[in-house]
């Protein structure tokens, strides 16, 4: 089993750039394609680069969250204030949280790779806590040709 740990972290907030899922929920190859598709166009009309403009560190966030029952995904950043221009806030509790690290050559293959652990191997087991719905995020890093990574997904204790 892939190693993780629940800690508790102080509340957060990011700003972020926002894509509607079309693809159904259980459709993952459908939905990996328009996450990707999403991050090839805001590279390519800059939107991105203006996003990390204002910036407290250079992170990068690929949040999930289901408003008004749809499913929602952001490239998202840490603000350094209040003034950065963005599609959604999206607020992170204070509380424990499910963290899991990883490192891929790309921010695809790590997306994917801690993704699949949360949902697809360590919550299914996991007796001590619950996921039980908000915002859980992928905080992203650049490392020379590598990707470094933390999911952060909020649980309550069981």
């Amino acid at each position: 089993m892939t190693t993780y740990q629940i800690e508790t972290k102080e509340q957060f907030t990011v700003v972020g750039l926002e894509l509607t899922i079309k693809s159904q929920f259980n459709d993952f190859a459908g939905i990996s394609r328009e996450k990707a598709d999403f991050w090839q166009r805001i590279e390519a009309d800059g939107a991105l680069a203006e996003l990390k403009s204002g910036v407290k560190d250079d992170c990068l966030y690929a949040v999930n969250e289901a408003v008004n029952n749809k499913m929602m995904y952001y490239a998202a950043v840490l603000p350094k204030n209040d003034t950065l221009r963005a599609d959604r806030r999206i607020d992170f509790p204070s509380g424990p949280y499910l963290v899991v690290t990883g490192s891929a050559t790309s921010q695809d293959e790590l997306a994917g790779q801690l993704t699949g652990a949360v949902f697809g191997e360590i919550l299914p087991q996991l007796t001590s806590h619950r996921y039980v719905g908000g915002p859980n995020a992928i905080q992203i890093q650049a490392d020379g040709d590598q990707f470094k990574g933390v999911a952060l997904v909020p649980v309550v204790a069981n």
